[in-house]
């Protein structure tokens, strides 16, 4: 090949190679920006019984909580976006027909076992551990055979529950915050 040939090639090749050299590290700190860091509890030890989430407190009227933290509202739940420390918080409050808050729900999406290992770790420390899953609901969960898989802490207060999704592909994570008598309830009945 001649020395003109050569370096005609080179001209034409180093500007594609550089818009793809460009455009591969865009996408890389897309990618990394991208990334949310995972999300823990605190391990500051709390007073039981506790009394809400955020602020959002368990005595709170639908209207209140609603016009304090610009939630969305659905039927019986609000869809609220609290933002704590410059970061986003979303969580979901759950009235029954009376108008009282019965749950509030935190999803924190797929399953990760070492995100997992350091909820229940952190909430241990924080509420103390309650109720964990038997080896005989582990083992049925593992199967397909149970839907969730629940951690109880705070005297029934709060539970870290692992779940299938509907098309039982996936599991999900998700905090559930009580008001202290359904909470005693609803740790009753996980360990039934």
């Amino acid at each position: 090949m001649h020395l003109k040939t050569v370096f005609t090639r080179l001209i034409w090749t180093a500007p594609i190679v550089l818009v793809f050299a460009f455009l591969s590290a865009c996408g890389k700190n897309e990618a990394e920006n991208s990334k949310q860091t995972a999300w823990l509890p605190d391990t500051q030890v709390e007073q039981l019984p506790i009394t809400g989430y955020q602020g959002i407190n368990f005595s709170g009227s639908k209207d209140q909580i609603k016009t304090q933290f610009n939630c969305t509202e659905y039927e019986l739940t609000l869809s609220c976006k609290i933002k704590l420390n410059g970061k986003e918080d979303h969580v979901w409050v759950i009235f029954n027909e009376s108008g009282r808050v019965i749950v509030i729900k935190k999803e924190l999406g797929y399953f990760n076992a070492e995100q997992a290992q350091q909820i229940i770790e952190r909430f241990t420390l924080k509420y103390g551990l309650d109720f964990e899953p038997t080896d005989g609901q582990e083992s049925a969960f593992k199967a397909g055979l149970r839907k969730t898989k629940t951690y109880v802490f705070g005297k029934g207060q709060i539970a870290f529950q692992v779940g299938r999704s509907l098309n039982n592909r996936n599991e999900l994570m998700l905090i559930y915050y009580f008001p202290e008598d359904v909470g005693a309830t609803f740790a009753t009945s996980i360990q039934n």
